[in-house]
């Protein structure tokens, strides 16, 4: 089974009532509460030589990231971890990355794994005055991508083809001012994280709000390699969204380092525009099988 599909049909079997908004966006909201959820397992988002230190501070931006994408603010986290036998874990190198957010890890628990390491961090956040879904997009608006896309991908590459000079792609932050603003301005209409790759996760946007989204090619920034290879790139824990045109120049003033990459129409899935042609690119990325 595939992860998508799995989730897809968890949807149909849950109960959401009484809960503002439940599985489909980046973390669930219980009346100004945000609260997002990940897990991490050796072997499939971590090698077993990346430092501790570096895989916590990747758990933790990824939850992160998800309360961000929401327009909220990370406040607290529980943490669950279990370590195989053998395997070194301070308590200092568990606290430590998560005074990077300044969240308060408030509690979990901790046990023994026979097979390898293994985390869960839950995220307890604020809504801002806006929470921002993946179903708002519209035709007309404006597809932003906070930083380039790629170099996660290309780090990521180099360690699994055995060069472990730096885990630096574990260190990638999560855009919280960003999304802080963007919670408290109403700016966005549409909103994920980067963690699949650009196709996929635009891909639940299109879907959501019933539109079709057209990247374009020439405006994905690339250093050394395609446009398609930086819209595959997952764990960017960037902020992908979208804006309404006459939005637009409020938006760059405040932060004129996002990306236009691209646009949204009346239709359905995610195209990458190159070279006058249109080609489907909504499976790029990744997807966790079973």
């Amino acid at each position: 089974m595939k992860e998508f599909s799995l989730i897809e049909s968890l949807t149909h079997m849950l109960d959401n009532s009484g809960i503002a908004l439940g599985v489909g966006d980046d973390a669930a909201l219980f009346g100004t509460t945000l609260i997002a959820k990940d897990i991490m397992a050796e072997n499939v988002h971590f090698t077993p030589d990346a430092p501790f230190s570096h895989i916590m501070q990747k758990l933790i931006t990824a939850n992160v990231s998800d309360i961000a994408a929401m327009g909220g603010v990370a406040k607290y986290a529980l943490l669950g971890i279990a370590v195989p036998e053998g395997r070194e874990v301070s308590a200092e190198d568990i606290a430590k990355p998560f005074d990077a957010y300044g969240l308060k890890l408030i509690g979990g628990d901790t046990t023994s794994s026979a097979g390898g390491l293994f985390v869960s961090l839950t995220v307890i956040g604020e809504r801002n005055e806006y929470v921002l879904k993946r179903s708002g997009a519209k035709a007309g608006d404006m597809l932003f991508l906070s930083r380039p896309a790629g170099r996660v991908r290309q780090l990521l590459d180099r360690e699994l083809a055995g060069n472990t000079e730096n885990y630096n792609h574990y260190l990638v932050r999560a855009e919280t001012a960003l999304g802080d603003f963007l919670g408290r301005t109403g700016i966005a209409n549409s909103c994920i994280d980067v963690s699949d790759g650009i196709g996929r996760d635009a891909s639940h946007i299109a879907q959501q709000s019933g539109v079709k989204i057209v990247v374009e090619s020439a405006k994905v920034l690339c250093d050394g390699y395609s446009a398609e290879y930086a819209l595959g790139s997952g764990e960017e824990f960037s902020l992908l969204f979208t804006v309404p045109a006459d939005r637009v120049a409020e938006l760059t003033a405040a932060y004129p380092a996002v990306i236009c990459i691209g646009r949204v129409e009346e239709g359905s899935g995610v195209w990458l525009e190159k070279d006058g042609s249109l080609v489907d690119i909504s499976n790029i990325g990744y997807e966790h099988h079973f």
